[in-house]
């Protein structure tokens, strides 16, 4: 199973949310464990990373699979957001 690890960005920005949608993202995340490869894969400026819905909230989890035992979580991104054009 793949170590999931958290940038502080990523880290700072779930933890300035609620406590429910803290929970919802963490829940998602780690479906990963399990599944890397959950997410849709992104392209342009975000080639190389994937994207997970963290649904019920409407949040989308930007990650990367670095390698068969390292996945990390780069960003948090509201889905309503302009996010994709960084």
């Amino acid at each position: 199973m793949p170590r999931i690890y958290w940038t502080s960005e990523a880290s700072l920005q779930l933890d300035a949310l609620d406590e429910r949608t803290q929970q919802a993202i963490r829940r998602r995340v780690d479906i990963l464990g399990d599944f890397p490869f959950a997410g849709v894969a992104l392209t342009r400026d975000w080639e190389g990373f994937r994207k997970l819905s963290a649904a019920p909230v409407p949040w989308v989890i930007i990650y990367t699979v670095r390698d068969p035992e390292t996945i990390i979580i780069g960003y948090l991104r509201h889905a309503r957001s302009r996010w994709e054009t960084r």
